[in-house]
């Protein structure tokens, strides 16, 4: 037997088989050593807000929700509600509220940056997804972009996102369900049939042994998955929305109105699927786009119609209220979403995560960018305190990203802006 046949068998036990066990993503949850993965998601919700009707009102720990906020009423002990932060330098419209709320003005988004740092271990360093997002204007006016300040294109399809992740494709006519639980042994059954052809009876004989023993290893993984609900992705889109091939609708079916919450939702579930099963640790979400079109049932003005609303207490501003309303309802269930499942650790994939929602303008009827619409979700992992509200008193935005970045372990002391000191913002982490 030459030497690379006995180098082969003597691996056989160790990684050559194991290899594409490990890089699937229920064998890393199940076999992971070490402390517990963190991860963040980064949500945009379109055209800022009327700040005395969104911001609370009251002490870091006994405050009052404001109108806007008010359907987080029910998961606010996993909320940080952030007042009188600041976005300096750039443009001052929607578009260039949305360049810089995730770059302070760098090269680079900060989902971009974390994604390079914490994507080494996951098949997908980050995913980017969109409910509408390209529609119409939306194209190109995006809040994530790649070194060089290069956008990135969110993907407003869910079932074509899901099929990315997941492995999905249209192959064979064979239900995604059944091919997500093929066996990885399975797929490379070919090339085993192949190795084995080549070999004696002996290396036969070690070569079988060796493959049921991985064969009742990988068992016991999926049987632990099932029971524990570790990627167990068979209740996505239990309704069964399509996307047809060839759809020639203008607006497409992705970006029609009566669907847009339920694309939302399904691109939540798809982010909680992929952290639980540690596909990726990065993962960002943009409703809409600025400038935005959107109209919901049972509002008889456009999106961005009411966030020019003149007075606050006017009769479009009270429709604006409504249309925020409509998104932190999406937002609790995201949070909602995540405090429902189990990490690896034991606690909550929402403990380990931290989530930024934002937008790109503060006052929507100023187009300025002062006192932003920022609320963090999560504890990524212990790092961060909720059930609080803090007034940062006009500080820059910029060091929200260092102290997101800070309390994934990714240490930085600035991320682009700096005209107001580098570091993070005092008092903000545990």
């Amino acid at each position: 037997m030459n030497s690379n046949r006995r180098q082969f068998l003597k691996g056989l036990g160790g990684s050559a088989l194991a290899l594409p066990l490990a890089t699937m993503p229920w064998a890393r949850v199940a076999t992971a050593q070490g402390a517990t993965a963190k991860r963040a998601v980064f949500m945009y919700i379109p055209d800022g807000c009327i700040p005395q009707r969104f911001h609370p009102t009251g002490g870091e720990f006994d405050f009052q929700l404001n109108e806007m906020t008010s359907p987080l009423e029910a998961v606010r002990q996993h909320c940080l509600f952030a007042s009188g932060l600041n976005m300096y330098e750039g443009g001052h419209t929607h578009e260039g509220g949305v360049a810089k709320v995730l770059t302070g003005n760098n090269t680079e988004s900060l989902d971009y940056f974390l994604a390079q740092r914490l994507g080494s271990a996951t098949p997908f360093k980050s995913m980017n997804l969109g409910v509408a997002a390209t529609f119409q204007n939306g194209e190109g006016n995006v809040f994530n972009f790649s070194s060089g300040n290069v956008p990135i294109t969110p993907n407003d399809n869910p079932i074509n996102a899901f099929d990315t992740m997941f492995g999905g494709g249209s192959g064979g006519g064979e239900p995604l369900a059944d091919r997500r639980k093929r066996s990885i042994l399975d797929r490379v059954l070919a090339d085993l049939n192949a190795m084995n052809s080549k070999l004696g009876q002996n290396e036969r004989e070690k070569l079988e042994f060796h493959t049921q023993s991985l064969r009742e290893v990988e068992s016991r993984i999926l049987d632990a998955g099932a029971e524990a609900g570790v990627c167990n992705t068979g209740g996505f889109n239990s309704d069964n929305f399509t996307v047809p091939e060839g759809w020639n609708g203008y607006p497409p079916k992705i970006h029609l109105d009566e669907h847009y919450q339920t694309i939302g939702r399904l691109q939540m579930d798809l982010i909680t699927e992929a952290f639980s099963c540690d596909m990726t640790r990065v993962a960002s979400l943009m409703w809409s786009h600025p400038v935005s079109p959107l109209r919901v049932e049972g509002i008889d003005q456009g999106h961005h119609d009411t966030s020019h609303y003149g007075a606050r207490d006017s009769e479009t501003a009270d429709k604006f209220v409504q249309y925020k309303q409509y998104h932190m309802r999406q937002f609790r269930y995201l949070i909602e979403n995540l405090a429902s499942r189990t990490d690896t650790d034991g606690n909550s994939l929402l403990h380990n995560t931290v989530i930024f929602l934002c937008s790109e303008l503060g006052d929507s009827n100023a187009h300025d960018h002062r006192n932003m619409p920022f609320i963090l979700a999560g504890n990524a992992g212990g790092a961060l305190q909720t059930g609080r509200y803090v007034d940062f008193g006009g500080d820059a935005h910029s060091k929200l990203l260092v102290s997101i970045a800070n309390m994934l372990d990714v240490n930085i002391d600035s991320f682009g802006y700096t005209g107001h000191g580098t570091g993070g913002l005092p008092g903000l982490l545990a």
